[in-house]
């Protein structure tokens, strides 16, 4: 008799802890599922607690007036900064960088909390940007880089989108990304806003943020398979 009810106390007791881990592994589950919802800030080391120092403190170009490429990008954390250095250098294409004119926090989750607001409200931050309607005339072909931030593309590239004609240009997106390998909304939302133009998604590069660091030579490679 004693065994028999040891025996029940003791499958009572695994049932017991059984269920503990199953709603314990529920809670991990919810609660990292709300906390990175591929959200924020996506490119790689924009999980760090400090961006890039020079992220922005301005906007910088190289227009030279008679290039016929332009590799246009965002950066908060500095990945896309290297994406588009690498996409310049092999192209030969004149580099401008958009920057919000009122600067992102350099603490991760307080940017993550205003992207997400502008992304919520349809709000397009004004941007630093040294290019004019006439200069951007001169290009055929615009490569495009940008983090996906909140499954789409940072407002502040909404700004320069809209900014501009792109009738008859050839636009090539390039970004980096938390989980969003396909850009989620983001690729359709160049399409989007750079009205008229060729935006060519089926060749758009697309490297994981922690692995930006890493792949100079695929980003090159893939300019070079473009044949720029």
């Amino acid at each position: 008799m004693k065994k028999i009810v040891s025996l029940i106390l003791t499958a009572f007791l695994l049932l017991t802890l059984a269920a503990c881990g199953t709603a314990q592994n529920e809670e991990q589950s919810t609660n990292a599922n709300t906390k990175s919802p591929e959200s924020t800030a996506s490119t790689a080391n924009e999980t760090e607690t400090t961006p890039d120092n020079t992220a922005e403190t301005g906007s910088e170009q190289t227009v030279s007036g008679d290039g016929k490429i332009l590799v246009v990008y965002f950066s908060w954390s500095g990945n896309l900064d290297k994406m588009a250095h690498w996409v310049a250098d092999e192209t030969g294409g004149d580099l401008v960088r958009v920057t919000a004119k009122e600067a992102y926090p350099e603490n991760y989750n307080a940017t993550a909390d205003r992207a997400k607001n502008e992304v919520d409200n349809g709000i397009r931050p004004e941007i630093n940007v040294d290019l004019t309607k006439e200069q951007m005339e001169q290009y055929d072909t615009v490569f495009f880089g940008f983090p996906v931030w909140w499954y789409d593309l940072p407002m502040s590239m909404w700004t320069f989108l809209e900014s501009y004609d792109f009738s008859g240009k050839t636009v090539i997106p390039f970004f980096s990304h938390e989980g969003s390998s396909n850009g989620a909304g983001a690729l359709p939302r160049v399409t989007e806003l750079a009205k008229g133009a060729n935006v060519r998604t089926d060749d758009a590069l697309s490297i994981r943020g922690g692995s930006v660091a890493s792949s100079e030579n695929a980003v090159r490679d893939w300019v070079k398979g473009l044949n720029y």
